[in-house]
């Protein structure tokens, strides 16, 4: 097709739309969570390096952490989720076209000890390891391979058609860090070990290398992975509207306007930024029509 040919397009004003074809890593299904994380899902604080620390405290990496004798409080620096790994990922043996995704959240942070009067004590490099599991639709193996000099100068060749690939995106916060202690009865009374509560966004998607004839609607937004339990501790967090923006940030016009697209937590599937109110859902015959207009954007 030529630069001035208009067939099949549309033309509203000076703006000529037109399909296009792409290469594009298309997302067949994707799921987001919003998990409360505590000393029942994640365990202990455990250390993240071997060493002596706080004087007379050896540990392994991995090994819980024993708080000094004289710590009355403590508190988390540093924060962060220091990788995801993806463990496994194997196809459902109970439903065709759908795949077990297995995954490690790993969150590492400083432990920093304090005395009864607020004075600093120690600092323990710290972690805490959250595994996940989530059932996706990847649809079905196929025996292709793919030729590409993208990569490299000589060309390479690669099966991406064989199975969906993994795409995991998280925010991660540290909500609180306790200390846990013994009583008489078990020998003593001083903390034993740090639990630690972790509230954790995640979005999780399955893709694959596809072409694609395309007309851009805006931001995907996935369906819940499963319902949240509210818990004690996790009460403030269960409550946060999940964080859209973190994840796909506002394009100029919607920034400018203020508009944001965080979720609000109602179980909704629309945020305050995915109002289709109004939006041109395509051109069938060279005309511009407002209904119908869930239409636009994508569906899992």
């Amino acid at each position: 097709m030529g630069i001035f040919d208009f067939d099949n397009n549309c033309v509203s004003g000076n703006t000529k739309v037109k399909d296009e074809c792409i290469i594009a890593l298309k997302v067949y299904d994707a799921c987001r969570q919003q998990d409360c994380l505590t000393v029942n899902e994640i365990g202990p604080a455990r250390a993240a390096v071997s060493g002596t620390f706080c004087s007379n405290i050896s540990l392994e990496q991995g090994e819980v952490i024993t708080p000094p004798d004289t710590a009355a409080a403590v508190t988390i620096n540093n924060f962060g989720t220091e990788r995801v790994i993806v463990v496994s990922k194997t196809p459902s043996p109970f439903r065709v076209g759908y795949w077990d995704v297995d995954l490690k959240y790993v969150f590492s942070y400083d432990l920093v000890f304090r005395n009864v009067n607020g004075g600093v004590l120690c600092t323990i490099p710290a972690q805490s390891v959250y595994n996940k599991k989530v059932t996706l639709f990847g649809s079905i193996t196929t025996d292709s391979t793919i030729s590409t000099d993208f990569l490299t100068d000589g060309g390479t060749s690669f099966d991406t058609g064989s199975q969906p690939f993994v795409l995991v995106e998280s925010k991660a916060v540290a909500l609180s860090a306790d200390l846990e202690f013994g009583c008489c009865c078990d020998g003593g009374d001083g903390a034993y070990q740090v639990n630690v509560t972790i509230g954790l966004f995640t979005i999780i998607k399955l893709f694959r290398l596809v072409n694609l004839t395309v007309e851009s609607k805006g931001f995907c937004i996935p369906k819940e992975c499963e319902d949240v339990s509210n818990l004690s501790a996790c009460d403030y967090f269960d409550g946060l509207d999940f964080p859209m923006d973190v994840f796909a940030p506002p394009q100029k016009k919607e920034f400018l306007a203020g508009i944001s697209g965080n979720i609000p937590n109602d179980n909704s599937n629309v945020g305050s930024g995915n109002n289709n109110n109004g939006c041109n859902c395509g051109c069938n015959n060279n005309v511009n029509s407002n209904n119908g207009c869930n239409s636009c954007g994508c569906r899992f």
